[in-house]
């Protein structure tokens, strides 16, 4: 069965606004937007969206391998991206010889052959959720195999002579088999109680061989019994840690009888486990000082005349299968092994067998041990538009993006339209202070730093975190510093606040400083940091502690000061308090859950506060959710991952854009004619920067014949001032936003003559150039506003659309209470009037009402 292609809804013509009303806040006047106050909103005019284009084309490649394919070698790998690309690689001609899209799926950490030839791709999708892909070197065609139940990623994967395919999951930690067969998954269960990664595997002989995270262990799984044993009670002496130290047993493959795993960060060390014997040799490659790198990643590795090669402390180490002695061999080299073959490449360079590999960038490497010679041959590989991962403004006016995964950041100037990139890793936190841009890096917790003056960003580290610190998220400038907020390493609990003064080079960090909580939130005053936190600790672990706090820290006196709950009227236990700054009322602001609220720094009160979201229960993990102050007095953020503008004065609130979207990343910048704007990065589109205009000016209400529906409808059933709208509009007294009467649709039909229809009004005079807003309220009673059901038409004198603009949809909006839906744009040339319709498509199967229609026009500055 061929699933059909949805159309695209009419919302996506162009972008429009979404506003939500909450109710009063008990502390502050708030109301929500399109009332009568004298609001800021009111002055302000946003949109249509602009897209300012991909931010990064890169080749992304987080592991591949080596086979056959038509009698020769081949490298097959998938390019990381927002729809992620499996290529296939011609080894001795590096040629590529086809590629193919994976709809959905992110990126891959792992591939496999199985007995047949066939590719495994163990893949993760951007809805999160752990997919199997095959390609076939015969037919040469991928194929999606199916969903793994319960899983968000699958990080490991190796196939058996039968043919079975065995994945390691998160966040379950699970082993299961895939049968080519009967197209079924078997679950095996998790390796070990309250652990949630296999991160690494291996098959031997009857047995499945699963490396856990993040405390490491590795576990013998019997394939016919379903019994697991722990066979690394060995591990901790050997690495010289605490069983609980144990890091991650992250890479893991079987080599002449041994099985050969290598142990993350901090250690990096390569152990061997005697599968005859049963029992861990005391041999071992790794870091020889504390500086080293240690052992890097791999996936294959082929031994040839009883040696088999890793990459260790950046050079091409080989180890003696008979004996475990290893040795370097005096190639450089600084990175893992993604595949690893021996191959005769037929190239006067490399005369010989050589060991072929692929970096992270997509280019194939040989090596000649024998001359100790390599050679990197240029990529062929296909790239694709990297996701974005963050984003924020310097003190320069650019804007400053980093790639997901890292390798890539990127600079984009507002007033040339240009980007620039750069290497970079994957920032998780940003922040311009003076002539310098400053980055937190994930994983390490290091940050790195780069000059604003330079044409091209050249990114170098400046310090780690340490204190087991791993994901630097929050970073402020303030007062010549540096604040930093940051999450833990993988199985800790524990974030930290850290103080880094460039000036003299001193750095600060004070752990766990509200109990197995990490920072969300930091703003300082005076000698005064305020901070809030998130639940939650590094991954792998559980959360211990309820309820997410705000704590008061004394810079001089280093030590913390006061530590409460926030405590609001509905506000249930938040997981996460964040996005903490102050505004031109000196109050602190900030944000959990769907509420935005606004606290005295002296007494620490709120004293304003709004639920803008009331639907949003428990949100966020680490991510901050952005406050930026504009220059125009209004507050921009991205509470609960909407994009969301707010009068700090009337608590007035717009919500821009597609209710349902995710947006993450936000700031604001000037363009080239000084025009402050909201450049912000969506889930929808996650390698685009994205950008909204914004505008002031008073407005002037133009006349909408029977705009709230209280004309008496004509014997013949007609609304006067509205025509058209079929079965599907009728006029109401059951509800209504104000007077008796409202517009109320019942749509019920998918398909067929009552599946959509549009209500339109009579046109008035129009301007072309001139900037139009409508607006209505909305009240959805049950079912699903997939699409618009507010339309902006602009018509010439013969009375034909020359544009049209469609109120953003209400997917995911709550029900049973009035919303604003709002549609605007500029009148293009041509325009002679402007008509108003309400619309229900093929995509709404709703009960709702409509009322308060209006229509407003300024001339945009």
């Amino acid at each position: 069965m061929v699933a059909r292609k949805r159309p695209r809804p009419l919302v996506i013509l162009l972008l429009a606004l979404t506003v939500l009303v909450a109710g009063p806040a008990p502390l502050a006047a708030a109301r929500g937007g399109g009332g009568t106050s004298k609001s800021a909103l009111d002055r302000t005019w946003f949109g249509p969206e602009a897209d300012l284009g991909v931010q990064q084309e890169t080749v992304s490649i987080n592991d591949a391998v080596v086979g056959t394919e038509d009698g020769r070698p081949a490298m097959y790998t998938t390019v990381s991206a927002e729809n992620a690309i499996f290529n296939v690689i011609d080894i001795r001609d590096n040629r590529l010889l086809r590629s193919f899209t994976l709809p959905g799926v992110q990126q891959s950490w792992r591939h496999a052959i199985g007995p047949d030839g066939t590719v495994y791709i163990a893949a993760i999708t951007g809805g999160q959720t752990g997919e199997l892909w095959s390609y076939s070197p015969a037919d040469k065609e991928v194929r999606k195999l199916g969903t793994v139940p319960g899983e968000k990623s699958l990080w490991s994967m190796t196939t058996d002579p039968e043919g079975n395919v065995w994945i390691g999951t998160f966040p379950n930690g699970k082993v299961f088999r895939y049968d080519p067969q009967s197209k079924d998954f078997h679950d095996y269960g998790q390796m070990v109680p309250g652990q949630q990664y296999v991160r690494s595997i291996a098959y031997h002989d009857g047995s499945v061989y699963a490396g856990v995270g993040s405390v490491g262990d590795v576990i013998r799984l019997d394939t016919a019994t379903g019994t697991k044993t722990k066979i690394s009670d060995q591990v901790p002496a050997l690495l010289g840690v605490e069983p609980q130290k144990v890091p991650f047993a992250y890479d893991m493959t079987v080599v002449e009888g041994w099985l050969f795993v290598k142990f993350a960060d901090p250690q990096m060390k390569l152990l061997f486990y005697d599968l005859d014997a049963g029992k861990w040799s005391d041999k071992s490659v790794g870091k020889n000082t504390p500086s080293d790198a240690g052992v890097f990643s791999f996936n294959q590795l082929q031994s040839r005349d009883g040696k088999v090669y890793v990459t260790n402390n950046r050079e091409l180490y080989e180890i003696d299968t008979a004996t475990l002695e290893s040795r370097s061999t005096g190639i450089a080299f600084g990175t893992s092994l993604r595949g690893a073959a021996w191959i005769p490449l037929n190239d006067p360079d490399l005369p010989g067998t050589s060991l072929v590999t692929l970096q992270s960038g997509g280019r194939i490497t040989a090596f000649d041990i024998a001359s100790r010679q390599s050679k990197a041959l240029p990529s062929v590989v296909q790239g694709a538009p990297n996701p974005l991962h963050n984003l924020e403004a310097a003190p320069d006016g650019t804007l400053f993006m980093s790639g997901y995964p890292g390798g890539t950041g990127s600079r984009f100037d507002p007033r040339t339209g240009r980007t620039t990139r750069f290497p970079m890793g994957q920032a998780e936190g940003m922040a311009g202070l003076g002539d310098t841009m400053y980055f937190g890096i994930y994983p390490g917790g290091i940050i790195s730093s780069a000059k604003l003056d330079a044409a091209t960003p050249a990114v170098s580290e400046k310090f780690r975190l340490g204190s087991e610190q791993d994901r630097p998220y929050v970073m402020k400038a303030h007062d010549g510093k540096l604040l930093i907020g940051s999450i833990p390493d993988y199985g800790k609990l524990g974030g930290a606040l850290t103080i880094y003064d460039p000036d003299d080079g001193e750095k600060k960090t004070y752990p766990d400083i509200v109990h197995n909580q990490s920072v969300a939130g930091l703003a300082q005053r005076g000698g005064r940091i305020y901070g809030s936190t998130t639940v939650y600790g590094g991954l792998g672990t559980d959360a211990t502690e309820s309820e997410a706090k705000m704590f008061v820290w004394d810079v001089a006196g280093e030590r913390k000061v006061k530590e409460f709950a926030l405590g609001l009227p509905g506000l249930d236990s938040p997981k996460m308090i964040s996005g903490l700054g102050f505004g031109r009322d000196g109050l602190l602001w900030g944000a959990a859950d769907g509420f935005l609220f606004a606290m005295d720094p002296g007494t620490l009160q709120v004293v304003k506060y709004k639920n803008v979201y009331p639907e949003v229960k428990h949100y966020g993990m680490w991510r901050p959710v952005y406050l930026r102050f504009g220059a125009d007095g209004l507050l921009y953020t991205t509470l609960a991952g909407k994009l969301t503008v707010v009068d700090p004065k009337t608590m007035d609130h717009v919500t821009l854009g597609d209710y349902a979207e995710e947006v993450a990343f936000m700031t604001l910048a000037r363009d080239a004619d000084g025009h402050e704007n909201i450049y912000f990065l969506g889930k929808t589109a996650e390698s685009r920067l994205r950008m909204i205009p914004v505008r002031h000016g008073h407005a002037r209400t133009v006349a909408v014949g029977n705009a709230g529906f209280e004309v008496a409808p004509l014997d013949d059933g007609a609304v006067p001032g509205w025509q058209g709208g079929g079965a599907l509009f009728t006029l109401s007294q059951e509800r209504a936003y104000t007077g008796r009467r409202s517009m109320k649709i019942v749509d019920a039909a998918r398909s067929g003559p009552e599946a959509s229809a549009e209500l339109t009004g009579e046109p008035v005079p129009a301007a072309a150039g001139a900037y139009y807003r409508a607006r209505a309220k909305v009240y959805i009673e049950d079912g699903s506003t997939d699409d618009s059901v507010l339309l902006l038409s602009f018509l010439d004198r013969a009375g034909q659309p020359v544009g049209r603009m469609a109120s953003a949809p209400l997917r995911g909006a709550d029900q049973r209470r009035w919303i604003d839906a709002q549609a605007s744009g500029t009148a293009p040339p041509g325009t002679a009037s402007v008509r108003v319709s309400l619309y229900s498509s093929a995509w709404n199967l709703m009960t709702g009402y409509v009322d308060a229609v209006s229509l407003q026009k300024t001339r945009r500055g």
